[in-house]
């Protein structure tokens, strides 16, 4: 008896121990813990019978403008002094996800470089029968998407253009996720609050009903010039 109370015990110890799935009081944006559990999706192609249909049928998010684990184009690179000087065109991708399951009430996506731990865009209460965004979605804008402010202070989408030299490789990977939620939410701005980042992971705690992630590659090796 007293062997089965002690398993008990560090089963208890083990769930407690476990992280959260979102904000972990991290300064910037998306927590560490749901940064890097992004992992590069197999496609349908590489599965078979059963296991190909059932795939269908998953949560998936892509983009007509870059592909999954590929190089970020210059149209969505940012133009102006950041980490780096760059010289893109700064517009968000186009983006297209599947839908997702019953009780989503609102979808949120967001953009974040899991290498420099920056949040670089955040867009909420997206309508439940929307399934897409079109290119340049996230300009500041933009009257159509209710936007966060980044971590550049800026009130929308705003493009790589990390500083070299921060990661070995130089190769930093940007996030793009979206989030099915039961609820639409409560981020009213104030003059002394503007909702930033932060304040959408928090919000979005405890009302994920599914999300997908895709991710595009971006390297920056002179900080004076860089596209």
């Amino acid at each position: 008896m007293k062997a089965r109370f002690v398993l008990l015990g560090l089963a208890a110890a083990a769930l407690v121990m476990v992280p959260p799935v979102f904000f972990t009081g991290h300064h910037k944006g998306q927590p560490t813990t749901a940064a890097g559990a992004v992992l590069a999706a197999p496609t349908p192609d590489s599965r078979d019978g059963q296991e190909a249909a059932d795939w269908e049928h998953k949560f998936r998010i892509s983009s007509s403008t870059f592909s999954n684990n590929e190089a970020i184009p210059p149209s969505m690179v940012f133009s102006g002094a950041l980490g780096s000087v760059c010289t893109g065109g700064n517009e968000s991708p186009q983006l297209s996800w599947t839908a997702a399951g019953r009780g989503t009430r609102s979808y949120a996506v967001t953009l974040f470089d899991v290498t420099a731990n920056f949040a670089h865009w955040g867009v909420y209460n997206i309508p439940a029968d929307t399934t897409q965004l079109a290119m340049n979605a996230g300009s500041p804008t933009s009257t159509t998407e209710v936007q966060v402010y980044n971590d550049a202070g800026i009130q929308g989408y705003t493009g790589p253009c990390p500083p070299p030299g921060l990661v070995p490789n130089g190769t930093h990977y940007y996030v793009f996720t979206v989030y099915a939620l039961d609820k639409t939410l409560d981020l009213t701005p104030s003059p002394d609050f503007p909702p930033e980042a932060a304040a959408l992971y928090r919000a979005m705690i405890g009302h994920v009903i599914d999300q997908a992630s895709i991710t595009g590659l971006f390297s920056c090796t002179d900080a004076s010039s860089c596209q």
